[in-house]
């Protein structure tokens, strides 16, 4: 062979690290067309001399507003997945599981839509756009449940609610590539960190008790 094994080891954990960095720039980029999307900027549906107020410029406002269009808030699956995976291959953890997980992304996203449709858009949601928080289609599949289950309608968008946000959870845990021991270990550190939280927390009230009890004490002599 032209190279030795090692070398070509160290080749392909280079290449994987590169690949890494390269899904955490497009992720952010992602989050920013994400998070910076209004209706009203120019794309291929909406045409006006308005300036774009995408962060990622006409571009970004051309792919965002038919994404919003199709699954609404789902549309922030895009930038979680690409940040996770690039997190995952640029630190070594369990890049191996990337094709059998990201199957199923598409499925994950379409849940999340569902589970955006269940909820009640603002007034500035509503005034903007013809659709719910779900898109087009987390409507069309909410009122084709609401249509063929005998359920009242207000019961059955709570429970459709809790239903689509433990789906929405446990098939974002899969798809953004977790094992269950470490899904143990990430609720372990938070337990840990909320129990530290809180001691510190305690530790500053009674000091700051026991501060204005000595205060008072010096005030009375």
């Amino acid at each position: 062979p032209l190279l030795d094994s090692n070398l070509q080891a160290a080749i392909e954990r280079r290449g994987k690290e590169l690949l890494g960095i390269a899904l955490i720039v497009l992720g952010l980029i992602a989050a920013a067309m994400v998070g910076s999307y209004t209706p009203d900027d120019p794309n291929w549906m909406v045409s006006t001399d308005a300036p774009v107020q995408n962060w990622t410029g006409r571009i970004g406002a051309s792919i965002a507003a038919p994404l919003f269009m199709i699954v609404g808030w789902g549309s922030w699956g895009l930038p979680l997945v690409l940040i996770a995976w690039g997190l995952r291959f640029a630190i070594h953890r369990g890049e191996d599981r990337a094709v059998a997980r990201l199957i199923f992304m598409p499925i994950w996203i379409a849940v999340v839509s569902i589970y955006a449709a269940t909820l009640v858009p603002g007034p500035e949601w509503r005034a903007t756009h013809s659709f719910g928080l779900g898109g087009l289609f987390g409507d069309t599949v909410m009122g084709a449940m609401l249509t063929l289950v005998p359920v009242g309608s207000h019961l059955m968008v709570k429970l459709t609610s809790l239903a689509m946000a433990a789906g929405m959870l446990t098939l974002g845990v899969f798809v953004l590539g977790f094992t269950w021991p470490e899904v143990k270990q990430g609720a372990r550190r938070v337990l840990v960190g909320l129990i530290l939280m809180y001691g510190g927390l305690m530790t500053l009230l009674g000091r700051s008790a026991t501060a204005s009890l000595s205060a008072a004490r010096s005030y009375k002599e």
